[in-house]
């Protein structure tokens, strides 16, 4: 098996720095007060890296408490759980905005720092949506699948513009300030007014000759549908600096954009398979998007790890697979084939995917924190090399 780094990028890890704008009138006005004091509670020998990983396990703890309390995203829970996932959420935005503070504290900022917080927020942005869906009684429906989608575009939107770009670009409202906040106060107002509250009507608010024109929109929709119009200008914002970025560097445009059609091939892929296989999407659903989250988080890492060693920009790879072969499946019966895994055994091939994909994706992170730690001298979790003064 080919390296995930190879020798010869390696020495490029040396020459990598991290550069980011910031456009959000939260951070800049509202948070960042908090946000200095609250990296001032970490010791100065916890490693940055740490702070991300704790932060991220909020998240992976929140959800398991919606696995037990509305497996089907669509079961009221107890005030306090939604509580608990406000508190989860915010905590990991928390960590995750002052993990870079920590990392410059303690003297440790490397490009395992950028990885490693990339790689967990890659891995938790389809679980806070999955979240969302289950705070706003979506189910196991489209609107879901739909909430998920427009997420992991904008992350892999943002994730390809800073490899052409070489800057991390959030704008006036970007996910991990606007978007935990959007969260938190959603998930306070199902705990005080109970989830009901999103089944409102917002075009029976209106005037009834107007809303007698209008197709029915519940205040939980009009959060899929908000995504959804503002992931509009996000992307076009996204290929704008791309094009610029090329233009300056004085290589093909046609070439960087040419990089999203993987990516969109995939998702085309998925949205076919749960087409197809609509007991899938309907009573699997959560089980189904866990694999497609392993799957985007090794693809956008793999992303990450070209940006940070100046690697040519990855194309297809092995998790592909699952996802055409999946969808192929699903398929076959309209290309009047066999379908080889139909009715239960489609949730066995899930599953199959489920395992494929996370011990993929474990085998990956594992591999690149070994080789960066290796040749940087580092560890990953603790701090290796104490501060001078």
């Amino acid at each position: 098996m080919a390296p995930y780094i190879p020798q010869n990028y390696l020495p490029n890890l040396k020459k990598y720095k991290y550069q980011a704008i910031d456009k959000s009138l939260i951070s800049r006005y509202v948070l960042a007060s908090y946000w200095n004091q609250l990296v001032r509670i970490f010791p100065l020998w916890m490693a940055a890296n740490m702070v991300t990983l704790l932060g991220a396990l909020h998240v992976i703890a929140a959800m398991v408490l919606n696995q037990i309390y509305a497996a089907d995203l669509r079961e009221e829970c107890p005030s306090w759980v939604y509580f608990a996932y406000a508190a989860c959420v915010w905590i990991y935005g928390s960590f995750d905005a002052v993990d870079g503070k920590q990392a410059r504290r303690t003297g440790t900022a490397s490009p395992l720092g950028e990885l490693f917080d990339h790689g967990c927020d890659s891995l938790v942005v389809s679980l806070i949506m999955l979240l969302y869906a289950s705070v706003c009684q979506l189910g196991e429906t489209w609107w879901t699948v739909a909430l998920v989608f427009f997420a992991l575009t904008n992350f892999y939107m943002s994730t390809m513009e800073e490899y052409h770009t070489h800057v991390l670009f959030l704008g006036y409202f970007s996910g991990p300030v606007e978007g935990i906040l959007c969260f938190t106060l959603a998930a306070l107002a199902s705990g005080v007014w109970g989830p009901g509250f999103w089944a409102t009507d917002l075009v029976q608010l209106l005037p009834a000759p107007l809303a007698a024109q209008l197709p029915s929109l519940t205040l939980a929709h009009s959060v899929v549908v908000g995504m959804g119009v503002a992931l509009v200008p996000t992307v076009y914002a996204s290929f704008k600096n791309i094009a610029r970025a090329r233009r300056e560097q004085q290589r093909s445009v046609g070439a960087a954009f040419a990089d999203a059609v993987p990516f969109t091939a995939s998702i085309s892929s998925v949205v076919v398979w749960l087409w197809e296989s609509p007991e899938i999407r309907t009573q699997h659903l959560v089980l189904f998007l866990g694999f497609v989250g392993f799957a985007f988080s090794y693809i956008v890492g793999r992303v990450i790890v070209a940006h940070v060693t100046g690697a040519p920009f990855p194309k297809l790879n092995r998790m592909h697979i699952p996802i055409f072969l999946g969808t192929a499946n699903a398929l076959a019966p309209r290309l009047g084939l066999t379908k080889i895994f139909a009715g239960p055994n489609e949730v066995v091939l899930i599953w199959i995917c489920l395992f494929y994909t996370g011990a993929q994706y474990a085998h990956f992170a594992l591999e690149v924190i070994d080789t960066i730690c290796s040749y940087l001298d580092i560890n990953c979790l603790t701090i290796k090399h104490k501060k001078t003064d």
